[in-house]
């Protein structure tokens, strides 16, 4: 059995074992490195990382419907084509783009995409949407609000283009003579001028066209431009009538000596002078006039001194001389050209040999946002959707945000006159109220 000093001189071995190990380190002569306290930080943050990206990764390959789904939003189901709109929870399958985006409020509009075993319980309600909406909308990108053409055809036809390439030229200072329904007119810059048919061939002679090869034009094509002043022989009420308190008539042509050769006024009734042009001069002969036999009356100053002046003269919407025709070889055409406030139709041309076919062709992915309506102070306008295929969908009582529900502002609307959008196939009218009803009950 071991003594008391036996235990003691165990305990002093052992320690000085344990002092010999400190002071001599470790065996070989190599220190140990004391580990680096960063190596755990670094393998937590690398851990981390690796658990987001298997999340967002599963997210991508497995989507759900993420938190604020329940309103406002278009759902994609990629697995089967479906598509709803989320209303109070509520999904509602939609049957088209245009349908889907007047449903929601612009502000909370949002797209989802989806598929069909992340939807199972979701309570699903009626189907919403206007039969015949377009499913493609141009983005703002694609607007055509000007640059439109419509050309006349070899059969009478047009050819219509909303396009962004260069189309057909001005022709602004020339005209050319068209025949719709046997009724001639003459159409120049923005304005179609109607010839008296009863001496159809006098008229034009008097209005500088000696030549005459109609071109014959859908009514629609005509319409595209205002209507100015008819060109038929002037006849004038009271004609012969004495002007009182002068030497004057009713009807007398008269110029002011020392005035140039081609200044001329017409008397009207009660003294009024009259501004008559050169070509209003030529068909005021071939109506009342004829009895002047080209006989002008020079008058001095004090003799229509108190005479007053017509504000307007007679056939100011008539150029001054007459008209000049568009070349040979020629294919009319008129343009939508774009300016301050509404966009105004031009005559153009573009040579014969270029092929046109009838019918009504917009760029891909493009369109127009247009308030179409009358013309000036008559404009009466209703905003228009038009869609690539050349649609035209109304959107009666349109308001600001019934624009933007759509995807565009104010600022992407142009104004045209209505002539244009009656080219174009008429789609139904748009409008939040239509949207939100089913298809059978429309």
């Amino acid at each position: 059995m071991a003594t008391k000093g036996d235990l003691i001189e165990a305990q002093n071995f052992s320690r000085r074992r344990l002092l010999t190990a400190f002071v001599s380190g470790a065996p070989g002569g190599k220190e140990l490195q004391p580990s680096s306290p960063l190596r755990a930080v670094i393998a937590a943050i690398a851990l981390t990382i690796i658990v987001v990206l298997v999340g967002v990764f599963y997210g991508l390959i497995r989507p759900g419907l993420p938190t604020g789904w329940e309103n406002g939003k278009l759902v994609l189901v990629s697995d089967t084509g479906a598509r709803f709109v989320t209303v109070d929870g509520v999904l509602h399958p939609v049957i088209n783009t245009a349908s889907a985006r007047l449903l929601l409020p612009a502000n909370e509009y949002g797209v989802i995409s989806t598929d069909s075993s992340t939807l199972g319980g979701t309570p699903v309600g009626d189907t919403l949407g206007i039969t015949g909406a377009p499913d493609e909308l141009p983005p703002v990108s694609g607007l055509i609000n000007t640059g439109w053409s419509a050309c006349v055809s070899d059969d009478a036809g047009l050819d219509v283009r909303i396009s962004s390439a260069a189309g057909p030229t001005p022709a602004t200072d020339r005209a050319v003579v068209v025949s719709v329904d046997g009724i001639l007119h003459v159409v120049q810059g923005g304005r179609s001028f109607a010839v008296s048919s009863e001496v159809a061939d006098a008229v034009l002679r008097a209005a500088g066209i000696s030549s005459l090869s109609p071109v014959t034009v859908p009514a629609s094509w005509l319409d595209l431009f205002t209507a100015g002043t008819a060109l038929t022989p002037i006849t004038l009420k009271n004609f012969g009538q004495p002007v009182a308190n002068t030497s004057l008539r009713v009807g007398q042509v008269i110029r002011q000596a020392g005035a140039p050769e081609d200044e001329r006024f017409l008397v009207q009734t009660g003294g009024v002078l009259e501004s008559l042009s050169p070509l209003a001069w030529q068909l005021y002969q071939l109506g009342s006039g004829e009895a002047l036999k080209g006989k002008v009356t020079e008058v001095t100053a004090d003799e229509i001194r108190g005479l007053a002046t017509a504000k307007q003269g007679l056939g100011d919407e008539w150029p001054p001389v007459g008209f000049e025709t568009v070349a040979a070889g020629q294919r009319p055409c008129a343009v939508l050209t774009g300016g301050e406030g509404q966009a105004t139709t031009t005559l153009a041309t573009q040579p014969s040999s270029t092929a046109v076919t009838a019918g009504v062709r917009v760029d891909p992915s493009h369109g127009a946002l247009v308030r179409a309506g009358g013309r000036g102070d008559d404009n009466t306008s209703i905003l228009t959707l038009v869609d690539a295929t050349g649609t035209a969908f109304p959107l009666p009582g349109a308001t600001d945000d019934t624009i933007a529900r759509l995807g565009y502002s104010t600022n992407d609307v142009g104004s045209i006159p209505d002539g244009w959008t009656a080219l174009l196939r008429t789609g139904p009218s748009l409008s939040e109220g239509a949207a939100q009803q089913t298809p059978e009950t429309k």
